[in-house]
């Protein structure tokens, strides 16, 4: 298989498998799937030999933990094929956090892969949503090992803040609690599937507007903060294209389809089977195999506003387009004042130095 388009960040759910049930994942984890390893080989080939020199892998799932040995796998050999072609790769792999011990954290730390934990900084906002099959929340599961997360991974840990509608109030506070927890890179993402009311969107944009001021005073006084959707900036300014799916959307489920649409949005096998683009064995639908995306064109304008349209997605989405806009006013304030602080200055440069080591 081959693609004829940029692809710069690719992402594989190995395992429908978790030893969580939260309830903003739609994963049909009555039965386990797991991709296997010559479909994600011959997926991880195609996006290495793609056009572009800089590549992300993402690895995730269900819980991707509880296929340690196959992510073991997929990285060796991703690392392995990107060092011969020549290709920059950077590799994360995205965990709740519960199973991860100091010999897979060693592991990834001693290989330079970066570990993404979804964590939402209070118990209330966690707990809201991500439960063990008992019912009972994994805050306290999580929380305690934060310390053993800072100390193995380094500037390789990586915390996501998903904000679910009923606690968008409390993203401000939940932020500074990730702060204080000693997180230095920080992520937002917004839950999809579950109404967001006006209230919700303003109180939401409010308290991304505070994140934002209160991570440029960090970044001012010399303490900074990464608020990871600054990068987004930074991928826009560089990738006239950045609007195609190809760019950083595409993903790889366990049953081997391949798909734009995040594999845990997806409620039901009839609408893994429309959001399909093709899978790994029979390879990409021959609508999206020979096109050549072009910023403005009709083509590519009616292509994405047709794929994507299942019901039930538009309320994360634009609570995340306000996100969005939040850190990009930000990003543009940082670069002004680069220009006189010199605190902003060194803070501007460690954001794109961590954009160019593959954090998009």
């Amino acid at each position: 298989m081959k693609f004829n388009k940029e692809v710069l960040k690719f992402k594989i759910a190995v395992t429908s498998g978790c030893c969580l049930r939260c309830t903003h994942c739609f994963i049909d984890k009555s039965r386990t799937e797991t991709i296997p390893f010559k479909d994600a080989l011959a997926l991880v080939y195609a996006f290495l030999t793609s056009p572009g020199e800089v590549k992300t892998l993402e690895i995730y799932g269900g819980e991707p933990l509880m296929e340690f040995e196959l992510v073991k796998k997929i990285i060796t050999v991703a690392r392995a094929r990107a060092k011969t072609l020549g290709k920059r790769l950077a590799v994360s792999v995205a965990s709740n956090g519960v199973m991860a011990g100091p010999e897979q954290l060693q592991w990834l730390a001693a290989r330079g892969v970066r570990f993404a934990v979804s964590f939402s900084g209070s118990g209330r906002s966690h707990d809201l949503s991500r439960k063990f099959i008992s019912g009972k929340g994994s805050y306290a599961a999580v929380e305690k090992k934060i310390p053993l997360f800072i100390s193995t991974m380094g500037e390789n840990l990586h915390v996501i803040l998903c904000v679910h509608p009923k606690r968008a109030a409390a993203a401000y506070s939940d932020f500074l609690r990730l702060a204080k927890l000693g997180f230095t890179n920080i992520g937002i993402e917004c839950v999809h599937g579950f109404p967001w009311k006006r209230a919700d969107y303003t109180a939401f944009e409010a308290g991304m507007k505070n994140i934002a001021r209160f991570t440029l005073a960090r970044a001012a006084a010399g303490k900074p903060v990464v608020l990871e959707p600054l990068l987004e900036f930074f991928r826009d300014k560089e990738y006239a294209n950045s609007f195609c799916p190809f760019l950083r959307d595409l993903e790889l489920f366990p049953d081997g389809t391949l798909s734009f649409y995040p594999y845990p949005f997806l409620r039901t096998a009839a609408q893994r089977k429309a959001a399909s683009i093709g899978t790994a064995r029979s390879g990409i639908k021959k609508r999206f195999l020979a096109c050549r995306p072009k910023a403005g064109a009709q083509r590519c304008v009616s292509c994405v506003s047709s794929y994507y349209r299942m019901p039930g997605m538009t309320d994360g989405s634009r609570a995340h387009a306000l996100r969005t806009a939040v850190c990009r006013e930000a990003a543009r304030e940082i670069i002004a004042r680069s220009a006189s602080e010199p605190a902003m200055k060194a803070y501007l440069k460690r954001l794109i130095a961590l954009f160019k080591k593959g954090y998009i």
